[in-house]
């Protein structure tokens, strides 16, 4: 059986350097025997979590979270698959509205459950992709927002083989940079070789 990849992109803007650098990604996770999928969270309707605590109060749940929404057809697609690739540019200073509010609606997953849906990525290979415009990483976010991603995917259960971000500008320049387009493709061929 083909190994599945589930690329979730939280960029808006197709054509833009995360969506370059996820079709790379892709096609290598293909190329090493794989099949993959991108799903772009900005084309759902992801409501935020609200609060209601219904996800650890037990497991009386239909689905994993009491929201009804574009969501509650994500997390099958999340568990089902065999590695995921979360991929996000920063926007002031943090992952996209639309990927946060992902994130965020991750909660049942999260360690700290007592109920069925607890760490449910279990051990899942997760590689983290980030793209952003401003020159120096410490003034753009990128700590932040590899340490968000970071922690929401070990607290779901998932495994951070690598988290690679990097500097572009131009739209779609991404393509042209080599040695981030083999670092993208590398990485998506060790999360083919860890599912």
């Amino acid at each position: 059986m083909q190994k599945r990849l589930l690329a979730v992109m939280g960029s808006p803007r197709p054509g833009g350097n995360t969506d370059v650098l996820v079709d790379e990604a892709m096609g290598a996770f293909t190329q090493a025997g794989g099949v993959a999928e991108k799903l772009c969270v900005c084309y759902l309707q992801i409501r935020g979590c609200q609060g209601c605590l219904a996800c650890m109060n037990g497991d009386g749940l239909d689905s994993v979270c009491a929201v009804s929404d574009d969501m509650s057809k994500l997390y099958p697609r999340l568990l089902e698959a065999d590695a995921l690739l979360w991929a996000t540019p920063i926007y002031m200073w943090s992952p996209t509205a639309q990927f946060k509010a992902f994130l965020d609606r991750l909660f049942p997953f999260g360690d700290y459950q007592k109920t069925r849906w607890r760490a449910a990525l279990n051990g899942k290979p997760i590689g983290l992709l980030i793209v952003y415009a401003d020159p120096d990483p410490l003034t753009a976010g990128v700590s932040q927002t590899r340490d968000i991603l970071k922690v929401v995917a070990e607290a779901s259960g998932g495994h951070v083989p690598f988290i690679i971000h990097s500097t572009v500008t131009g739209r779609g320049d991404a393509r042209n940079d080599a040695s981030l387009v083999g670092r993208v493709r590398s990485g998506a061929a060790r999360l083919h070789d860890l599912a």
